[in-house]
């Protein structure tokens, strides 16, 4: 036999392969030997090979060889995930390209198109692993949107959600305008960009311009023409239509002369007044911060603080809402060119200084992500970040190299909780179904909205007949100044009786609590931590802990003497950790649910 002078890849490669194939050398099925186990990290379905997949799939490779090698009954499952924003965005792009809108498909007809896409792109990918030799169990390949797999994703959603870990609220979230989806943190990446700091006078209302007056040495004072001003470093002109006051330090001597005035937003006309916070960075600027609630993180904080209005000036898709008032319909960034020089030509504009700050972009689409307020479900992280924590600082598991445990422990120490919701079709849809009389709504019952979450319209359903007469357990209570305080306290701002995404039962077992131990207790897990706190022993805790969670069982009664007269007569109406243990449903009254509006995907 004759050896090729050359090594042939394709010819000696394609060939062993295929033999490990045919010889089921990667099938693993359960028996006597020790398991070794990896799921590979699925790529997107639609996808390609890069150089970060090469690198985790080799070490993956290589371990689990390592094992097989060892005896070990190794087991290496491959799959893909469904890549929603990506494919979502590649489906819209391809039915633009034939004259099609996603507006004027219905969801069934959308998701015809998305499999069609799937099918015809996907498993490129999984193909690539194999021309690479991946020794992976190719009978067990799974794809994050085949029937086993999402009844899994359900079964999840529900367990967490009836635990009180994944939750419905209005918060700040990354807002994608070209793919109208909220995104995770983990899908914004930030990008170096030489901007512009526009400096905006804003001068003092009309009825505080004759009370100025100079209050330190350090005061910095501006003054023309039109009276007394004070002047704001913006990189976002385009957002004052959603000003709703500007904040100084109060430690600031140059601003010391604002404190307790009113200024007018530029170009707006709308008068806002000068709040003062230690937030405000003294040397940033001038040391004047506009606030606009709606569409900053941390001004959203400044106005839950200071109760200021919100005023959302987006619509979803990034252009000017009509809440602005102004510059109606035009896109945010070609606003911002506009009124740029319509600041100029008015006379508002100080200063423009070029300025390098870093911005966020959607990893998918690629355009700057907006700040937004919006109604999403999340998962609370903390639970799980306490449990992750630990291993890892007591050293059972290892990071290499060794500098990388302060980065993990920075991590769960600053773990915010997750946003699970996508406004997308391709994707697991939540199972959440929000009431919708065919009438009208009866004075007493489920309010219009209101969300109740299963794995399927028959626990749904269920849940519903539980609630029967109860408002006769309610009525009990009396509508006193206390249970009201309990239940309002409950209400993000800015929310309505549909987006209400705790309940009046949680409401009231917390707010029992916090009084009783005069300390805040929000959830569960603020709860845990109080009693943690309290009990100086592991006995003691768990003995404080069990008896509340009895409490919280049969119906939230007698936690002190103060409230002994707030038993409730049908504790077993409350499920314990869920946020919607109360409904009233008025006898004889039928119930009609429907699936979300708007689908979201997990």
């Amino acid at each position: 036999m004759e050896l090729a002078t050359k090594y042939d890849p394709r010819e000696v490669e394609s060939k062993w392969y295929q033999y490990w194939l045919d010889h089921k050398l990667f099938s693993s099925r359960p028996d006597g030997r020790e398991p070794y186990t990896v799921v590979i990290p699925p790529p997107n379905v639609t996808g390609v090979l890069h150089m970060g997949h090469m690198l985790n799939n080799t070490i993956q490779d290589i371990l689990v060889r390592r094992a097989r090698m060892e005896g070990k009954n190794a087991c290496w499952v491959p799959g893909t995930d469904h890549a929603s924003i990506a494919t979502e965005a590649k489906v819209v792009a391809r039915l633009a390209e034939e004259g099609i809108k996603k507006s004027d498909l219905t969801r069934e007809e959308f998701l015809r198109h998305a499999w069609d896409w799937t099918h015809e792109h996907g498993g490129i990918i999984l193909k690539q692993l194999r021309r690479l030799g991946a020794s992976c169990d190719w009978d067990r390949t799974a794809f994050t949107m085949d029937e086993e797999r999402s009844k899994s994703v359900i079964h999840v959603f529900v367990d967490l959600y009836k635990k009180g870990l994944i939750y419905r609220g209005v918060r700040m979230v990354n807002w994608d305008p070209k793919a109208k989806t909220a995104l995770s943190d983990e899908e914004v990446v930030y990008k170096e960009e030489h901007s512009k700091l526009y400096y905006l006078k804003y001068y003092v209302a009309p009825e505080d311009q004759a009370s100025v007056e100079r209050k330190d040495e350090a005061n910095v004072m501006h003054r023309d023409d039109r009276g007394w001003y004070a002047v704001v470093a913006t990189t976002r002109p385009e957002t004052i239509m959603g000003d709703t006051a500007m904040c100084i330090n109060p430690d600031d001597a140059k601003n010391t002369w604002l404190k307790g005035k009113h200024v007018v937003v530029p170009k707006v006309g709308r008068t806002i007044p000068v709040i003062e916070d230690g937030y405000v960075d003294i040397e940033f600027g001038t040391g004047c911060l506009k606030v606009t609630p709606a569409h900053d993180i941390n001004d959203h904080a400044l106005g839950l603080k200071h109760n200021l209005e919100t005023i959302d000036i987006f619509n979803d898709d990034g252009t000017i809402s009509e809440a602005a008032g102004l510059y109606v319909g035009l896109d945010r960034m070609d606003v911002r060119k506009q009124i740029n020089r319509d600041l100029n030509e008015a006379g508002l504009m100080e200063k423009i200084e070029d300025y390098t700050n870093k911005v966020g972009f959607s990893e998918r689409t690629n355009v700057a992500i907006e700040p937004k307020l919006s109604t999403q479900w999340f998962l609370s992280m903390q639970h799980f970040a306490d449990i992750a924590l630990a291993p890892v600082m007591d050293d059972e598991i290892e990071f290499y190299p060794k500098k990388y445990k302060n980065t993990y422990r920075h991590w769960m120490e600053n773990i915010k909780d997750w946003c699970i919701s996508r406004q997308l079709w391709w994707g697991h849809r939540i199972p959440a179904w929000y009431y919708r009389p065919q009438g009208e709504a009866a004075a007493e019952g489920p309010k219009v909205g209101e969300v109740f979450v299963d794995e399927d319209l028959k626990g749904v359903m269920a849940q519903v007949e539980k609630l029967a007469d109860v408002e006769h357990a309610i009525g009990a209570l009396g509508e006193t100044d206390f249970l009201k305080k309990a239940y309002t306290d409950r209400i993000l701002p800015g929310e309505g009786a549909a987006e209400i995404a705790l309940n009046f039962a949680d409401g009231l077992f917390y707010q029992i609590l916090s009084e009783t131990v005069e300390m805040p207790i929000e959830n569960d897990y603020a709860l845990i931590s109080t009693i943690k706190m309290l009990s100086e022993t592991k006995q003691e805790y768990d003995k404080i802990a069990t008896a509340l969670n009895d409490v919280r069982r049969k119906g939230y009664g007698v936690v002190t003497p103060v409230f002994e007269e707030i038993t409730l007569e049908k504790p077993e109406v409350f499920k314990q950790g869920s946020r919607y243990g109360i409904k009233l449903r008025a006898k004889g009254e039928s119930i009609h649910l429907i699936k979300a509006d708007v689908e979201t995907e997990v």
